[in-house]
């Protein structure tokens, strides 16, 4: 096998293993993050079910000199009634 050829093959296969990885990375982050959202949600006497959920999903949103919750967060909480007071703390746990 050439030398280039050699390259190129160790090339693909760092890529191809970065790119299998990085998901595993980010989802348990993403994960603790809605479970932390979730939960505060749950400590301030709401239901917490699928669609509370997945308004938490939605995670908040780096501004470069701090973070904001995520516009998408907090409508999906407010269009189930959870307080501004409740859902603006519980998306910047998001």
């Amino acid at each position: 096998m050439r030398r280039g050829t050699a390259k190129r093959m160790l090339s693909v296969v760092g890529v191809v293993a970065v790119a299998g990885v990085m998901p595993l990375l980010t989802a348990t982050t993403a994960s603790a993050d809605q479970i932390a959202c979730t939960e505060y949600v749950g400590s301030h006497g709401y239901t917490v079910g699928p669609k509370v959920r997945a308004a938490c999903s939605h995670g908040v949103i780096f501004t470069g000199i701090g973070k904001t919750a995520n516009p998408k967060c907090l409508v999906g909480l407010a269009n189930l009634n959870v307080a501004s007071s409740v859902s603006g703390k519980a998306c910047l746990r998001a």
